[in-house]
């Protein structure tokens, strides 16, 4: 549940991110944070966790690619939401009680 937590507030913060530098490049962050505040808290399946991975690992190259902002910060919380969402993609579904008859 912690990680559910981890990708909200991340996710917050590259929409806080996109708003406060106000350029239109921006869009960019806050599409990604949008999606990943959402997907926070709705990684139970494992699609969910690889398309976290992915947009984590796109905004480490956006990082890479601009300077728009501080290519730390998208560097830094691309790596941590890329990360969080490949170990939810990776880990092994809990195992569901069979149904009492």
């Amino acid at each position: 549940m912690w990680k559910a937590w981890v990708n909200f507030i991340l996710g917050l913060w590259f929409i806080l991110s996109g708003i406060i530098s106000g350029l239109d490049a921006n869009v960019n962050y806050i599409i990604v944070g949008i999606v990943v505040a959402v997907l926070g808290f709705w990684t139970a399946k494992q699609w969910q966790g690889i398309v976290m991975g992915i947009l984590g690992l796109w905004m480490i190259l956006s990082g890479i690619v601009t300077s728009l902002m501080s290519p730390v910060n998208l560097i830094i919380v691309g790596i941590v939401i890329a990360v969080s969402g490949l170990w939810q993609a990776l880990a092994k579904p809990k195992a569901t009680p069979a149904p009492q008859a």
